[in-house]
């Protein structure tokens, strides 16, 4: 059946848990809560979506931090 769905759509090297990886982790870095991404994932809590996908929000924490420096100095 998958088989099928990615053929039907165009992406027969790509497998739907690889767009669900995506989407998830696109919610992340648009600052979607992560209340919110656990519940569209179905993941049973929160901690999983975090653990999972905190990754996604290194490059936004370093240029949080980074707009620390000037005021640091």
């Amino acid at each position: 059946m998958e088989r099928v769905v990615r053929e039907t759509a165009g992406l027969p090297g790509v497998r739907l848990h690889d767009l669900r990886h995506t989407v998830v982790s696109l919610l992340m870095e648009l600052g979607v809560p992560p209340h919110v991404v656990q519940a569209i994932a179905r993941h049973a809590d929160v901690k999983l979506t975090l653990k999972v996908y905190a990754h996604a929000n290194l490059d936004a924490m370093r240029q949080a931090l980074g707009k620390l420096d000037g005021r640091l100095s």
